[in-house]
Formats: structure tokens, sequence, C-alpha cells
């Protein structure tokens, strides 16, 4: 009583994800009635099929003698369908805190970009002129300074299965330089146009202190740096960039791209396909390339690539590739 539910809407049947901040494992709706003559769902219902907010000021209870304060308002997606509601259930002389700091993304597989909608960005305090409907799947992995899961979250968004639950926490740096902890369900999709992933982030800083990098990991980045070679995973067949691990090339441009796809030259990009129809045949020997990389002035520069085959699930369609400034001899 007296808070906000998060219910995401993000499949077939609605849960309960989160309450007051405090996140909560996939619960059923039907606990949230506060009286048995008081239904709840309908009203979640008709706010995830009309996109509009609902307030009832006094509902009343004939059993409990009692009236209630409901309100009900919409998590609208990139693409126009409802991700989550955020729901109040008060006594209705209570008035309601504001609206808990939620959004809805999501992971659109066909063109391999990640759509957020105004309030995905400004989460993370980016100004709203310089909001930016679609990212690649490395640029939103750059938002975290902490991210465990984000191969399971690979996994998830290229092998979509219909109404698959996946749920993890991230820690991301606010552009004003605190930390904070978001955490996000998603859902598999497969419908025509949305074929991926229907996500919400959810910011939780103030009911779970963020977690942040280990000194290995933060050291691990340093020697990164010190040794000039750089690791990221692409997806071979279409030469996309997925993630940097953990550092990006300082040399390569892969933020606001026209596409993920670009930052390896057309014409080279059939070098990671070739690698993998290598690996697919059973070796296990990393293959050495030269390829032209996209620079921040979006001119080509050659650089050495090491790919060797992905060692998770993904392994016929990403691998792991090394680069460096080709050195000229």
């Amino acid at each position: 009583m007296n808070e906000w539910h998060l219910i995401e809407t993000l499949g077939k049947s609605p849960t309960v994800v989160s309450v007051g901040g405090n996140v909560k494992n996939w619960a059923t709706t039907k606990r949230l009635s506060p009286s048995a003559d008081v239904r709840i769902d309908p009203i979640i219902n008709q706010v995830r099929s009309s996109g509009t907010k609902i307030v009832l000021p006094t509902l009343d209870s004939a059993r409990d003698k009692r009236s209630y304060r409901i309100e009900c308002l919409p998590v609208v997606g990139p693409t126009g369908k409802v991700h989550a509601v955020q729901l109040w259930i008060g006594d209705s002389d209570v008035t309601p805190t504001p609206p808990r700091t939620v959004s809805g993304f999501s992971w659109l597989l066909d063109r391999f970009v990640i759509a957020q909608t105004l309030e995905a960005a400004l989460m993370s305090g980016v100004k709203p002129e310089d909001h930016v409907p679609e990212r690649t799947p490395a640029e939103y992995y750059a938002k975290a300074i902490k991210f465990d899961d984000s191969e399971a979250m690979l996994a998830a968004g290229l092998n979509p299965v219909d109404d698959q639950t996946f749920d993890a926490d991230m820690s991301v740096l606010h552009a004003d330089g605190r930390v904070m902890r978001w955490h996000m369900w998603a859902r598999g999709c497969v419908e025509e146009g949305e074929r991926g992933l229907r996500l919400l982030w959810h910011d939780v800083t103030d009911t779970t202190p963020p977690r942040r990098p280990t000194l290995a990991e933060l050291g691990m980045q340093e020697s990164v740096k010190d040794s000039g070679i750089y690791t990221a995973v692409f997806c071979t067949q279409t030469a996309v960039l997925a993630l940097w691990l953990p550092e990006p090339a300082p040399w390569v441009k892969w933020r606001d791209i026209p596409g993920a796809n670009q930052v390896i030259h057309a014409d080279d990009q059939h070098l990671l396909s070739s690698a993998q129809d290598k690996f697919n045949l059973g070796s296990t020997d990393p293959v050495h390339v030269v390829a032209r990389l996209r620079t921040e002035n979006d001119e080509w520069r050659p650089s050495t690539l090491r790919v060797s085959p992905y060692p998770g699930p993904l392994t016929e369609r990403l691998a792991i590739v090394q680069i460096s400034p080709l050195t000229e001899r």
C-alpha cells in the first residue's frame, strides 16, 4: 500500500517486477488487489492496450468500507508498445509520490540496433537535444562500468525465444559523475519488425547500492591500454561490433555511426565470415588478417586482426577479435 508497483507487460502475461524500487521475481499480479471487490488486472490491461494513464482518486470497496486511490501509468517503448505500467495503490487521502524512473527500449535483431526512448537516454543524464533514438549494442554496453551478464544478454538477443524472460543488473555512470544501479528485465519477441528483445530499465539506486568494478577488472583495463591490443566481439556473418572487452580501441570510431556493421570497411568484412567458416569446420587456430577500420575522421585505417573462435554458446556466430594498429615496415 501507498507505493509504486512496476508491472512488466513485455510479453503475454503481466508480472510484478518491482515494488517501491525493490526487485521482485516476475511475481503474479493476482495479489495486487487491496480488497476482493477492487479488481486491479482490468485496469492494468486497459492501460496496456490504450497506452493512456488511468487515475481513480476514490475507488470504493463495499467489503472493506473504505476507499482507495489507484493510478496506473504506461511505460511506452520505442516502437509504441507498452512495455510496463507503473501502478500506485494507496489510501484515498494519501498523495502519491512521484513515479519512479523507468524506461522501455528494444533490441531489434533484424537491424542489430537498440532502440531507445527519450526517457531511456535521460536516465543516464543525456540532454534531450543529444538524444539518439538508436544505438549499437556496443554503445549500449559502454554505458556500464560493471555488467556481468553481457554474454547472457547477447545470447538472448541473438536467439530470441518468444516470451522467454531475462533480467540482470548494471552499474551505470551518470553524466554528473555518480554511479547508478539499474535493473533490466527482458522478454524474447518474434513479432515481425520487433524480432529480438523487449526490455525495461529501472533505476533502483535508492534501494540497492551499485556494484563497482573489482581491482582486478580495473587492472585489466589498464593492462589493455599498455599493451596496445584491444579485444572485441564481432558477429562474423554481418561484421557487427557486439561489444568491447573491456576497453575500445582509441583510434576506432564505433559510436554515432550509421550502423553497427560499419566499423570494418565493407570490402574487408568477408575476412570475418571466412574465418568463421574455418572455425565451423573444426579449426581452433587463430586467423590473422589485415582489415581497414573506421577512424574518428571517417577515414579507414589498416589494422591487424587476430580472429579466434568465440568460447561460448554462440560460437557459430561470434568471434573474439584482437585489434592492434598495423605496424609499418
